[in-house]
């Protein structure tokens, strides 16, 4: 009883102890709330050519893996033109409403409310395009669940200024841990998923990727010569399976954290110049960021006293002294 009592005070303690570092908030509100605006305005020239009826992709066909009753966006087009709202209409206001919440999410008016709303909208832009979602998609629906669940707009926000009464200050460690849980399950997953094939054993997979036809456009990097020394192409390989598996250990050593964190950074850095995959990038950074850079890093709250406790302890040597 007693060892089953110590384990459910650790993991009390792991998920339900307080923190007084919130500084954690603002930066993943602010930096995915960039990414997710950016990311928006990346297609706003050619949104019409991915989720309209003029698609690249017939609606018909993008259709195919969706069910009947799911909601999607072209599914939505067609009902308010039943009662007369034309398809250009929905686009122009869909386009406005979803960089709107996207900057209510950075300057913190209702952030909740507004990635509930956002989240809404990105789901069903994502279902009625399934052909041309990929990575940085996922982590955006999953990274405004995340901000509907923090109190992300309670750090330095504009919905502040209205209220002028302070509320208690929720526990967030909870939804925090899970966030870190998810991104470290994610990564075991993603290296023990390379592990299982040989592709990655011996450099293929690597070869592979930055050989692609829509990879290495912007830097055009020669990696020709690497064709000569396999060895690096398998080293790249292992180092990514190893830097994906381990990450679940290490990255929760306090000793080792800072250490993986910069290497699975280094790894998305990496990703992003040579795959062209930005966005992507940009947000699993800002993932790694968010749930673990902050870990040791004191609050400003806390460093602010802190200095004004050596300052008043200076003072009462000084009177001492004298």
């Amino acid at each position: 009883m007693k060892k089953l009592s110590k384990i459910y005070s650790k993991i009390e303690h792991f998920f339900f102890v307080p923190s007084n570092n919130d500084e954690f908030l603002l930066f993943f509100r602010v930096a995915a709330g960039i990414i997710i605006v950016l990311h928006f305005i990346s297609i706003f020239g050619d949104f019409n050519q991915f989720f309209s009826s003029k698609s690249i992709v017939p609606l018909d066909i993008m259709a195919t893996f969706n069910q009947d009753w799911q909601l999607t966006f072209p599914f939505v087009i067609k009902q308010l033109e039943t009662i007369g709202i034309s398809e250009v209409t929905t686009i122009g206001v869909t386009k406005i409403t979803y960089i709107s919440l996207g900057v209510s999410i950075i300057l913190g008016f209702y952030s909740r409310i507004s990635a509930c709303l956002l989240l809404f909208i990105q789901i069903l832009l994502m279902k009625g395009s399934s052909f041309f979602i990929y990575g940085a998609d996922f982590f955006t629906s999953m990274s405004l669940f995340y901000l509907i669940l923090f109190p992300s707009d309670s750090v330095f926000s504009i919905r502040n200024l209205f209220h002028s009464k302070q509320k208690k200050k929720t526990n967030y460690m909870p939804v925090k841990r899970l966030f870190q849980l998810h991104l470290s399950i994610a990564y075991f997953f993603s290296g023990f998923d390379k592990l299982l094939g040989f592709n990655w054993w011996n450099g293929e997979s690597i070869w592979k990727a930055i050989n692609l036809p829509y990879a290495n456009r912007d830097f055009s990097f020669d990696f020709a010569w690497m064709a000569d020394y396999s060895f690096i192409l398998v080293l790249i390989g292992w180092s990514t399976i190893l830097i994906e598996m381990c990450y679940p250990i290490f990255v929760w050593i306090p000793k080792t954290r800072k250490l993986w964190v910069v290497l699975t950074i280094s790894m998305h850095i990496g990703i992003a110049l040579v795959l062209n995959l930005y966005y992507f990038s940009a947000i699993m950074i800002v993932w790694n960021l968010t749930n673990f850079y902050f870990e040791d890093t004191p609050s400003l709250a806390t460093h602010k006293k802190s200095i004004l406790h050596s300052l008043f302890l200076n003072k009462k040597k000084v009177f001492k002294l004298t």
